[in-house]
């Protein structure tokens, strides 16, 4: 059996294209490096709660939201296999007014928790270690027929 180890040597955190949060490491895999990026996307939903009444001012109208994250691992850079290993971030929140007048404050709001999602898209990473290399293992053996 091929010995795996973890260079470690190139990780980084940066913060992709698209806003989202990207890790990248590379592995050693029989005696190959493996490239593997870690994206993090958000989903965002809103409900819109409470009544302002045409006819007077005054309504009480909130906007709750619920940005749900997922993290993507790709291997092998933007041609690679990929799939989503984790979804149990949620971040959630309030704002006064419609949720089409709270957009802005709303995307503001979850790029301040920016901080938050890193931390979890770096403990995504070390879970998702034994996997990743079970898989890579699996990938690599000759069919059995």
């Amino acid at each position: 059996m091929t010995m795996m180890m973890l260079l470690g040597a190139l990780t980084a955190s940066l913060a992709g294209a698209d806003g989202g949060h990207l890790h990248r490491t590379t592995i050693e895999h029989r005696g190959a490096p493996v490239t593997i990026d870690y994206r993090a996307s958000t989903a965002l939903s809103t409900r819109q709660t409470g009544m302002s009444p045409p006819t007077r001012t005054g309504g009480v109208v909130r906007c709750a939201w619920v940005a749900r994250v997922a993290v993507e691992r790709r291997l092998g850079g933007a041609d690679g296999l990929s799939r989503v290993v984790d979804t149990g971030l949620q971040l959630k929140g309030s704002q006064p007014g419609t949720c089409t007048a709270a957009k802005k404050a709303i995307e503001r709001e979850v790029a301040a928790r920016g901080d938050e999602v890193r931390r979890h898209v770096l403990a995504v990473v070390e879970r998702d270690r034994a996997t990743l290399l079970a898989e890579l293992e699996a990938a690599a053996r000759p069919n059995a027929s």
